[in-house]
């Protein structure tokens, strides 16, 4: 697999939702519990992201600024950020888009949403709710029709009466709600990630990339947020790991670039905070950089990865350990407090020239270095 890290992914608009008619109408996505409301009985869909090492007004920031590229109008639509509170960490966004259900040199069968965003950040993590759902369907035709999400894609409209299917007419609006929902929190969290990762992708001229890098591939990218400049730590020469002497503590600028050599001809583990132990791939080493003038590690894990996934999900901290070939103490370990973790596409991928499996999806996980030990 070709490395490129820190990663850099497109936050791309979602202007519309297509849907495709031969989709299948039982899928249980659009099902009984597909719809969810507030206590007040209104259509309502939250989504959480947690990033444990940011803080709220860092959050805050990189909210605000993905919700203002995401939402412009654009000469059809007009979306856009109404209202932001850096210290209550909220955010609300009035939006207004369109849902395609067809699209043909004949016929276009769409319908304009209109839909309310609200962002809250807070430390560690950030809640996205969307709510007051409308619709305007078939603009053109005497005016159309309009429709709130509450009358309109409800069980008892959008299903049929086993609630097995979704209903012909109503089904169609349900669905793509659904897609929008889920393609509107996928974008916020990719969009966060991204952010995170690549607000400079360029290395400073005047300094060399981050410290270690993967065998065969380009070094990693330091990272940092647009407001703030951080110098990008130097490059180490490759140096001979001795497994013969005890692990001590030493600085990241002082441990070897050759840790994707080392993993790729010996070995690397995840140990999880609760003493559990996993072999990883020299392909998951995706190797340093600084993310807010802290110094961060990444792992990137297939999904069809479970136990090392869950290894990941279930622990705040956790250990990479660097073994050299036929020793079986380990080299270098770098212990890692977890700061995020981002699902990706094989596609996501590729388009940073990273090759991987494309029937697979995985997860980059972002772990602030918190001690580093070599032998």
């Amino acid at each position: 697999m070709k490395r490129l890290f820190p990663l850099l992914f497109a936050c791309l608009p979602l202007m519309a939702t297509a849907q495709d008619e031969k989709d299948d109408n039982t899928d249980p996505r659009y099902l009984t519990g597909a719809v969810t409301y507030s206590t007040d009985g209104k259509v309502e869909f939250t989504h959480e992201i947690k990033a444990p090492s940011l803080p709220k007004d860092q959050l805050f920031t990189l909210l605000k600024d993905w919700a203002e590229k995401r939402f412009q109008p654009n000469g059809k639509t007009v979306s856009k950020v109404v209202y932001a509170n850096a210290a209550e960490g909220d955010i609300a966004v009035a939006a207004e888009e369109y849902i395609v259900f067809n699209s043909s040199a004949l016929s276009l069968d769409r319908t304009r949403i209109y839909y309310q965003l609200l962002l809250h950040a807070d430390d560690g993590t950030c809640r996205l709710t969307m709510t007051r759902i409308r619709y305007w369907y078939d603009e053109n035709r005497d005016g159309g029709q309009r429709y709130t999400a509450e009358e309109w894609i409800g069980d008892d409209m959008a299903l049929n009466k086993k609630k097995t299917k979704l209903a012909p007419i109503c089904g169609k609006f349900r669905k793509g709600t659904v897609n929008l929902k889920d393609n509107l929190f996928q974008s916020a969290a990719t969009a966060l990630g991204q952010q995170l990762l690549s607000q400079q992708n360029t290395p400073q001229a005047t300094a060399p990339a981050a410290v270690s890098t993967p065998a065969a591939a380009a070094p990693a990218t330091v990272v940092t947020p647009a407001t703030t400049t951080v110098p990008a730590l130097p490059l180490q020469p490759a140096t001979p790991l001795n497994a013969s002497t005890e692990l001590q503590e030493v600085s990241l600028a002082q441990l070897p670039a050759n840790l994707g050599e080392t993993a790729a001809n010996g070995r690397m583990t995840l140990t999880a905070d609760n003493g559990e132990e996993i072999d990883l791939k020299a392909d998951n080493w995706g190797g340093f950089g600084q993310l807010f003038n802290k110094n961060v590690a990444y792992l990137l894990l297939a999904q069809s990865r479970i136990a090392a996934n869950a290894l990941l999900a279930q622990s705040d901290t956790y250990k990479i350990s660097f073994y050299t070939a036929g020793h079986t103490q380990p080299s270098v370990v770098v212990e890692c407090k977890k700061a995020m973790s981002q699902k990706m596409t094989a596609d996501d991928l590729k388009s940073l020239n990273v090759q991987t499996d494309s029937t697979q999806t995985y997860t980059m996980y972002m772990g602030e270095v918190s001690r580093t030990l070599m032998r």
